[in-house]
């Protein structure tokens, strides 16, 4: 069972099927999060290859994989959030594909495999550290909002290291440092092809910015977007953010459809543990203990079913299996035990 410190809380992201772990003082995701996963999840494809640098705790990956069946590294310095998004992976039951890694993201390639990546999307430090200036006395909170531990160039190195020729970046910023954005991306091969401003109500500047950038293409090409009103005069968000934040009634009634999809865990006689992948937990069960489940269970009758998991998708439940089934018997008890499996 994942636990929770003293200051933690477990909150919802887009489906009531999303948890996440917040931190009452610090690390919670903001909208720019959801904004920068819900753009970039549309160049996300199933066999793609994700690296979420400034991960935090982990709100991004975990929104984004969603909508997809991609592989996610992310990567965030801080203890405290790293264990967050570690604990909120498993609470969705993404640690097949979701991979956290609580590094230095000026490190990444040191434990990241260069020049594979698809698509980076980061959420970066807004502000610089003048000289003289006073930063938030939290130090977490500090190391979240102030270039303290990275700055703006390195991070954009990193995340042209990463990517392959052709993947794209997306990162959240604020509108005053674009130039700096596009001065970096340049030198680092990377072109900005789009640029999508984020406005509290129409008439007002832009207080958030949302680049898309291309590695090693051409540099013309690049498409300024007509600003997305966040708010109505009431303060509220408006339909098309909130689509962003829930699932609307519709998707969600269109979800419940679907049919459901099992992975599964047996304890047979000998003690050993059979995973598997079924639309019908109870048919397979019995089909098992008739000998006709599995060639490795009709040697170990009678079998238990002592864990599954659910899924709308065939092929997460699938790719759950794989994962189970390729780690050693020590890992397989340390799995059941954190899942409240007593056997």
């Amino acid at each position: 069972m994942v636990k929770l410190a003293n200051n933690e809380r477990i909150d919802y992201m887009y489906s009531d099927d999303l948890k996440i772990i917040q931190d009452k003082t610090a690390f919670s995701f903001s909208l720019d999060t959801l904004l920068l996963a819900s753009l970039a999840k549309e160049a996300i494809r199933d066999r793609s290859k994700v690296a979420d640098l400034c991960a935090g705790n982990c709100a991004a990956s975990i929104y984004m994989a969603y909508f997809n069946r991609a592989k996610y590294d992310a990567v965030e310095i801080q203890p405290e959030a790293a264990s967050q998004a570690r604990r909120s992976v498993e609470l969705n039951q993404m640690e097949n594909r979701i991979t956290v890694f609580q590094k230095n993201v000026k490190d990444a390639a040191a434990f990241l495999r260069k020049d594979s990546y698809d698509v980076v999307v980061v959420n970066p430090p807004y502000f610089k550290v003048p000289e003289g200036h006073d930063v938030n006395p939290d130090p977490k909170k500090a190391i979240a909002r102030h270039e303290i531990l990275i700055n703006l160039e390195e991070i954009i190195a990193v995340a042209s290291g990463l990517l392959k020729m052709k993947g794209k970046l997306f990162m959240v910023h604020r509108p005053e440092r674009l130039n700096e954005i596009a001065y970096f991306c340049m030198k680092h091969d990377l072109s900005i092809k789009v640029v999508q401003p984020f406005v509290s109500h129409r008439g007002d500047d832009s207080n958030l910015i949302i680049i898309e950038a291309v590695k090693h293409t051409a540099s013309d090409g690049l498409v300024l977007k007509d600003a997305i009103e966040v708010h109505d005069r009431a303060g509220n968000y408006l339909p098309s953010i909130q689509r962003i934040i829930r699932e609307t009634p519709e998707d969600r009634a269109q979800r419940q459809k679907s049919k459901d999809y099992f992975f599964y865990v047996l304890l047979c006689s000998d003690g050993s543990f059979y995973g598997g992948f079924t639309d019908n937990l109870q048919k397979r069960l019995a089909a098992h203990n008739s000998g006709k489940g599995a060639k490795y269970t009709k040697a170990r009758r009678p079998v238990k079913m002592i864990y599954h998991e659910k899924f709308t998708d065939k092929n997460l439940a699938l790719k759950r299996e794989y994962w189970f089934k390729h780690h050693p018997r020590q890992w397989k008890e340390k799995f059941l035990h954190e899942h409240g499996v007593d056997f």
